[in-house]
């Protein structure tokens, strides 16, 4: 859905806040009759800022550790855009729309602005041949291109001679679908259905309406008598726009299978950018705004439930919205700059271009936004192809050694918004939760495997040795050499069984070392006993070995025994 006022210059986004307070400002004209007027209605507004159950997916799983059911929540994957480059020319290009592998935008190559078609599948690029001195905002369906055209020299004082063109590039025809007249929107279309507003009514650019072109049956059917709308768009049987006939902008939608007008927003707000696909109405709304008309949010109604949403809850949405099934798009200025966002409705997940320049001006069609793109210095278009990214495992424990039986508690850690978990702990147990709880019945060294899926791939991270469950240790060691002359250098070796954590060793001369395997010098004669205690989370154990070093000396100074130490 582009920005939907007339706009004479290149800066957009300020163009449109004058247009927009001209707009607001203008006291809406007595209601007219026509010969079948619309039926009005006020929907029922329920809900507010978002409804939990659609942002996330609940998996009910049976635990394999504790017998119980277990309720987690999990995101599906995660969204990333792949972004092209359209179009290298140059020259300025604006207002990109998209209808499958077909992309339309305005182009000022040629000095006044024309519009072009890019086909991704033949990678081909068009001029689209309409006789007007100066055409754009186009809006594409199918093979059919509508847009604004004007012929002779473009004046920016008013709207005079700004018509309505279509062309159908399965037959290279163009057609001129309103003479003379005074467009003041853009044109959206679906199917063989084209709307747009214009000032036709009055002639003085005062009362402004929307009005519908059927290209099958060539019938022009006026859609409001309100003499103050703008920004209409179309979907199946339903146009939306905007409404200022109650003094400030509303949201309004007409069906044209029972021409019933339906007032979809009743709040003094200022609204923009109103879309529709399916039952879904998407705009920006400034209601939570402190008067200064800086902070907008995304806003949706649903035709079905009557519901309303709040969509987002920054405040910095900015120029251009528009909706394709589950997912909605628009420009954001969260992050300093203008980027583009995209939200998936059906799983909450969200993602955004990440350009330090400004990007605005965001169509989608399927998994593909097409947007105005400033990185390169001017204006292009740039395409984003939305998919799925692959998850990375990661995980952590807690604890990770301890005496048999160890309960450990096993924490996710992944990124890329995994779906399934299959977690591996070792000792031949397996869990297909998120964040299992296992317990390690005996004694061991056990390695961890956990695998993460989503929709886009998988991903396995393997822990060696990462669990170490302890019973209590058995002491023993050994020595080399255990006899010789002094000084006498021995190198210990523990032996222990089952796994101790710290130990203590004396050398049988008063001095002692935590090491796990230390070297201790002898320097006088005698026979020593070595004490060697060890321990781990289980316990501990001692061994003893009686005159186990033995240190002779070709001197005799003095005979040194362990039995005067430890007697």
């Amino acid at each position: 859905m582009k920005m939907k006022e007339k706009e004479c210059s290149i800066a957009l986004a300020l163009t449109f806040i004058i247009l927009f307070l001209i707009f607001v400002s203008s006291t809406a004209s007595a209601l007219q009759t026509e010969t079948d007027p619309p039926n009005f209605t006020v929907p029922e507004i329920t809900g507010g800022a978002g409804d939990s159950s659609d942002d996330k997916v609940v998996l009910n799983e049976l635990s394999t550790e504790e017998n119980n059911v277990t309720t987690e929540s999990i995101q599906a994957a995660a969204l990333k855009i792949t972004e092209k480059r359209i179009i290298t020319s140059a020259a300025e290009q604006y207002s990109p729309a998209i209808y499958g592998n077909k992309i339309a935008w305005e182009d000022t190559r040629n000095g006044e602005a024309n519009v072009y078609m890019y086909n991704l599948s033949t990678k081909k690029e068009t001029q689209i041949p309409i006789d007007a001195e100066r055409t754009w905002y186009p809006a594409i369906y199918g093979d059919k291109i509508a847009c604004m055209g004007y012929r002779g020299e473009y004046n920016y004082e008013n709207y005079e001679d700004c018509d309505i063109y279509t062309y159908d590039i399965s037959t290279n025809k163009e057609k001129r679908i309103i003479d003379d007249s005074l467009v003041y929107s853009a044109p959206a279309i679906y199917g063989d259905r084209i709307v747009w507003a214009d000032y036709r009514r009055d002639g003085l650019f005062e009362m402004n309406d929307i009005y519908m072109y059927n290209l099958s049956t060539s019938k022009e059917t006026r859609i409001t008598n309100s003499g103050s709308t703008n920004c209409p768009d179309i979907y199946g049987n339903k146009i939306v726009w905007l409404d200022c006939r109650n003094g400030y902008s509303d949201v309004y939608m007409y069906d044209i299978s029972t021409k019933k007008e339906t007032q979809i927003t009743n709040n003094e707000s200022s609204k923009r950018f109103p879309a529709i696909y399916g039952d879904r109405i998407v705009w920006v709304d400034s209601r939570n705004d402190d008067g200064n008309y800086d902070i907008f949010d995304i806003y949706m109604y649903n035709l079905s439930t009557r519901r309303e949403t709040q969509i987002t809850t920054t405040g910095s949405v900015g120029e251009g919205l528009d909706i394709y099934g589950d997912r909605i798009v628009w420009t954001d200025s969260r992050n300093g700059n203008w980027d583009i966002y995209v939200y998936d409705l059906a799983t909450g997940q969200e993602c955004h271009t990440t350009d330090k320049s400004d990007q605005y001006e965001p169509e989608i069609y399927g998994d593909r936004i097409v947007w105005t793109d400033m990185r390169n210095g001017n204006a292009d278009i740039y395409m984003g192809i939305l998919s799925k990214s692959s998850p990375v495992a990661a995980f952590s424990a807690a604890p990770t050694t301890g005496k048999a039986p160890l309960k450990v508690k096993f924490t996710d850690t992944s990124t890329g918004s995994p779906t399934s978990w299959k977690w591996d702990f070792g000792d031949g147990s397996k869990s297909y939760l998120q964040n299992p709880t296992h317990k390690y019945s005996k004694a061991g060294t056990y390695t961890v495997n956990l695998t993460v899926k989503n929709a886009a791939g998988s991903n396995t991270v393997t822990k060696t040795d990462y669990i170490v469950v302890v019973s209590k240790p058995t002491a023993a060691f050994s020595a080399e050499p255990t006899e010789g002359k002094a000084p006498l250098t021995v190198a210990f070796t523990d032996q222990s069984l089952g796994n101790p954590t710290k130990w203590k060793w004396s050398f049988g001369d008063g001095t002692i070392s935590r090491e796990q395997n230390p070297e201790h010098q002898y320097s006088q004669e005698g026979k020593y006993k070595i004490i060697l205690t060890v321990s781990n989370a289980a316990g501990s154990s001692t061994v003893t070995k009686t005159n186990y070093i033995k240190v002779t000396t070709n001197t005799r100074p003095g005979i040194y025994s362990e039995s005067k130490i430890n007697p």
